[in-house]
């Protein structure tokens, strides 16, 4: 499967390391009304995030990525990058942005970064995201969907069943969520390794079956030979450049699909739930 080719150059693509905060993106007349306006608002956190996005004039829809275990690593930027490219802003979103915004390339020291991320403050941080986007005028509003891997692939789906308005989720080798499938309302892209310790095939059949019944489409592509992280380029003993290729071509015509529709919701496909 061949993906189509990029809409932009890599030269034409713009990239900044910024940071948003979780309390709201300030309203700019309030600003200019009241000068303490800051010193008022409730005091938060702030989040860590990599953006590239097309330096032309947009809207452009957008994509939220989100990192492995590893952090927000050189490989996810690469991926905004080449999303980027593609005419999406795409937002790496450092989900241990809480915790010192480490990165690693110790699997021991990884499990531990995880282990202290609290899954509800990740989605409060991923919908300060998209009022962060929501609030740039080179975004298309509410047209904004979830791409993530391991960690970040469950959070994507997490996120998905929280917030109403997003437009399609896409998942690497992810853990499903055990509950509150019952209100993921947008389209869903999930990737399976054939080989894979840390996801069964029993919550992956769950993800299809509970979007069945619900009506809402989801695809499910299991990669042969594969093993978790398939799809990360930067670690040869677990990389399949095959797979890889394949799945960033139907990740491409997956948010072409849906992010780019006039309306959002559920619009059924010929067979809506397809299981390979």
């Amino acid at each position: 499967m061949n993906a189509t080719l990029p809409k932009f150059e890599r030269k034409d693509i713009g990239s900044a390391t910024l940071r948003f905060p979780t309390t709201g993106m300030p309203d700019p007349l309030d600003v200019a009304v009241d000068p303490y306006e800051a010193t008022r608002r409730a005091k938060g956190v702030t989040v860590k995030a990599f953006q590239a996005w097309p330096q032309t004039p947009g809207p452009f829809p957008a994509v939220l990525i989100l990192h492995e275990w590893w952090g927000l690593t050189q490989h996810i930027q690469e991926v905004a990058f080449r999303l980027a490219q593609y005419g999406y802003v795409a937002l790496a979103v450092d989900q241990y942005s809480r915790i010192g915004s480490m990165v690693t390339g110790d699997a021991g020291h990884a499990a531990q970064l995880m282990a202290k991320v609290d899954p509800q403050t990740v989605m409060h941080d991923l919908t300060a995201a998209v009022e962060y986007l929501n609030f740039q005028d080179y975004v298309k509003k509410n047209r904004i969907a979830t791409l993530g891997f391991g960690m970040g692939g469950s959070h994507a789906l997490r996120f998905g069943c929280a917030r109403r308005q997003l437009r399609a989720a896409v998942s690497f080798y992810g853990r499903v969520p055990k509950e509150g499938l019952s209100t993921l309302h947008c389209p869903v892209l999930y990737h399976q390794a054939e080989s894979d310790e840390g996801v069964t095939d029993e919550e992956v059949d769950h993800l299809a079956r509970t979007l069945a019944t619900t009506k809402v489409p989801c695809e499910v592509h299991k990669y042969p030979g594969t093993v978790h992280a398939f799809f990360n380029d930067t670690r040869p003993e677990v990389y399949h450049a095959e797979a890889a290729a394949e799945a960033w071509s139907r990740t491409l015509a997956f948010l072409d699909q849906y992010i780019l529709a006039d309306h959002p919701g559920v619009r059924p496909l010929p067979d809506s739930q397809r299981r390979f």
